[in-house]
């Protein structure tokens, strides 16, 4: 439910309360030891933050998600990530979004 909701503020426009809601919802599973449901919350946190220019904390976020994937065992999902990963680049993602280094 939390996820959700911080999808939803994020449609909304309401980067703040996103954020903070994406880092409740992993938080929360991360107490209910769900790999899978942590996983995904920093697979589209890690999204969210390339999206608005957090490059950095995004990679980031995308790596624990391969980690989470990996964990619970979705071999393939973590394959799909590790090139969506190669793909986005933070070097790359930086310099479209003039962030610097």
């Amino acid at each position: 439910a939390k996820l959700l909701r911080a999808e939803l503020h994020y449609l909304d426009g309401n980067l703040d309360l996103a954020e903070a809601t994406f880092k409740a919802s992993i938080g929360s599973a991360r107490d209910n030891q769900c790999a899978h449901n942590e996983a995904l919350v920093h697979e589209l946190y890690g999204i969210f933050c390339i999206e608005n220019e957090m490059v950095d904390n995004g990679a980031k976020q995308l790596q624990l998600a391969l980690e989470k994937y990996k964990q619970w065992g979705a071999m393939n999902k973590a394959n799909d990530l590790q090139m969506f990963i190669d793909i986005v680049d933070p070097t790359s993602l930086r310099a479209l979004t003039n962030t610097p280094i």
